[in-house]
């Protein structure tokens, strides 16, 4: 009966995380049989997901802990054998995955907790002038459908994704120093670590991102600056497609920011198909598409183009 209290517990604390996190841009789904419907139904088809991983974590940590009594028996049998270190990683990493919703606690504290950086409700994009049944309103309908459910399910996969590199980390506690970066204390392991903080806080490290190097947050509503020669009509018209391609630009960019910090554990694994470079490329590129407002504002005032460019 106490072992199946500490799997509820266990069970219990990890959906909650997931839903909370999943759910952090205030996402809910449409409900109407969209595409966005269909994204948002697909993620709450996993939400239960990390239940069932918390579930294995108990399980390996019942198997490390006999291992590791065998272990320990055979060490007292013949010490220069066995040595003591063998049951000490084992009890170690078995307490690891006996703890595995505090251990993915304290590895989310470490990074960052977890804040908004998108629109959760389209509100900052300008879709006002969108005409009554255009191409633009057919590109408008499409990003307001998809954008939320998008965050939700990009949220959700890097979520899940920063469970399992914790799992990963604490099962090469159990690996010799020979195995290089992937060694109990390689950089490899310090990293799967670190960058499942960095998913778990997905969303608090891309607004660290870009506030670093914009100093505000994301910059969305936008309308042309020169209208010479355009009816009203037509300046709505252009500027709710203004507005959906930077929604479009901002997830492609999401996507990007989440894909770096993959292949940045892959360059620290000495994986020789992943460049330092390329990761660095994706993390920046994707934290500047979600704030493409911010990077044209720069660059109009650099070139100083105002007067025909796009007004914030």
């Amino acid at each position: 009966m106490r072992k199946f209290s500490f799997f509820s517990l266990f069970f219990g604390i990890s959906f909650l995380l997931f839903e909370n996190t999943a759910h952090a841009q205030g996402a809910g789904c449409p409900g109407d049989g969209s595409l966005g419907d269909v994204i948002c139904n697909t993620v709450e088809s996993f939400s239960t997901t990390p239940g069932l991983l918390t579930g294995f974590s108990y399980l390996c940590g019942l198997v490390l802990g006999f291992m590791g009594i065998m272990k320990l028996k055979d060490h007292v049998e013949s010490p220069n054998q066995v040595p003591i270190w063998d049951p000490i990683k084992r009890f170690i990493a078995g307490g690891a995955f006996f703890t595995l919703p505090q251990v993915m606690m304290a590895v989310w504290e470490t990074v960052a907790n977890n804040v908004d950086v998108l629109d959760s409700d389209n509100g900052n994009y300008n879709t006002a002038g969108v005409s009554g049944g255009g191409l633009d309103q057919k590109l408008v309908a499409l990003m307001q459908d998809v954008f939320v459910p998008m965050q939700y399910l990009i949220t959700g996969f890097a979520w899940l994704a920063g469970i399992v590199l914790v799992m990963i980390g604490i099962s090469r506690l159990l690996k010799s120093e020979q195995e290089g970066p992937r060694g109990p204390l390689g950089f490899g392991t310090i990293m799967t670590f670190l960058v499942a903080g960095v998913l778990l806080s997905i969303n608090n490290i891309l607004g660290a991102s870009v506030f670093s190097m914009f100093n505000t947050g994301t910059l969305a509503y936008a309308e042309l600056t020169y209208t010479d020669g355009m009816d009203g009509d037509a300046v709505g018209h252009a500027n709710a497609v203004i507005g959906a391609i930077m929604a479009f630009v901002a997830i492609v960019g999401f996507v990007s920011f989440v894909r770096g910090f993959f292949i940045l554990r892959g360059v620290s694994e000495g994986n020789s198909q992943a460049s330092m470079m390329a990761a660095v490329t994706h993390i920046l590129g994707g934290a500047l598409a979600v704030n493409l407002g911010g990077v044209i504002q720069a660059v109009q005032n650099t070139l100083g183009i105002t007067q025909y460019g796009l007004t914030f």
